[in-house]
């Protein structure tokens, strides 16, 4: 529940690359001083003076290291990680606590194991996709989830996305612990601000998620088209975005009433796009229409734009 602890899972702190390591992991800690003398302190997230932390390969009784933690190695933790959601056995987990859920849904984007396992998750974000592999729609949803959580709690300004993901970067390479940790820093004062309201935790791991999701679909933003079908708006990820288009379906769909059904957007008992595919065609027309015959006239054609093409379905 501690937002520290949190911050430790989201940012997969304490691991390491090392395959060949044998046991799966290293001791983590500092070195005593000949001296004896004085407090022993992990330095942390600043230059405060005191012993670096130390990685320790060796197991022998003369090994002058006072033991603090472990540093995980990644493919043994991903093996772990591996069982535990193959011995689940394909039943989706019971909770629908958020936090656990969002929690268990970082870690398979970093340990490359959400195609395999992501149907095991209790999300609603996730019941919602056509196709759950899909992880540029996925990133759509969940920055938009992002937005809709700073829209409800712009009572706290000085809390955003982009400072949390900042934190998130900085606990990724730093350890972060309670001793030796500036109190005054910016990133200390956020840490406190989002202890002290535990819906922030679930804002936490949705920037998490984002952050793994970009990374993973090798873009920051993703452009999509927002359609208006059976009273609420849905995203669409579409094969080509146009500026143009998106602004045009978000206009006419909520103008005028399209319905969603099996897959097919319809409109006027009309079937007029298919949202099947992971990344569907969206495409809107220009129809000209020209004089059969030579006539004078000031009206050369008429043309007509944004027309939307009937699917060739059986109704």
């Amino acid at each position: 529940k501690d937002i520290r602890a949190l911050l430790a899972t989201a940012a997969c702190q304490k691991i390491v690359f090392d395959e060949g390591h044998p046991g799966g992991y290293y001791h983590y800690g500092v070195f005593e001083p000949s001296t004896r003398y004085g407090t022993m302190d992990l330095a942390v997230a600043s230059d405060v003076g005191h012993a670096v932390p130390t990685v320790s390969e060796e197991d022998t009784d003369d090994s002058r290291l006072i033991l603090t933690d472990r540093v995980y190695e990644y493919n043994y933790l991903r093996g772990v990680l591996d069982g535990v959601f193959t011995r689940a056995g394909g039943t989706r987990i019971k909770t629908d606590n958020a936090v656990l859920n969002l929690s268990l849904l970082s870690l398979m984007l970093d340990f490359d194991l959400y195609r395999e396992h992501a149907s095991l998750l209790n999300l609603p974000i996730l019941h919602k996709l056509r196709h759950i592999e899909d992880t540029v729609q996925l990133q759509v949803d969940i920055s938009n989830a992002i937005h809709d959580f700073e829209h409800s709690h712009r009572r706290d300004d000085s809390v955003t996305r982009i400072k949390i993901e900042q934190l998130i970067f900085e606990a990724s390479y730093k350890f972060l612990v309670a001793k030796g940790f500036p109190m005054r820093s910016a990133f200390n004062e956020l840490i406190q601000q989002l202890s002290a309201d535990v819906s922030y935790q679930r804002l936490v791991l949705l920037c998490k998620i984002n952050m793994s999701l970009c990374a993973i679909n090798k873009s920051v933003e993703v452009d999509y088209y927002k359609v208006r079908c059976n009273g609420e708006f849905r995203t669409v990820v579409p094969r080509a975005f146009s500026k143009s288009a998106s602004d045009y379906l978000e206009s006419v769909t909520k103008r005028y009433t399209f319905a969603e059904l099996d897959g097919l957007v319809w409109y006027d008992d009309h079937p007029v796009f298919d949202l099947t595919p992971a990344q569907p065609d969206i495409n809107l027309y220009s129809v000209r229409f020209d004089s059969p015959r030579a006539v004078q006239s000031m009206v050369k054609y008429i043309e007509i734009k944004n027309a939307m093409k009937i699917l060739p379905v059986a109704v």
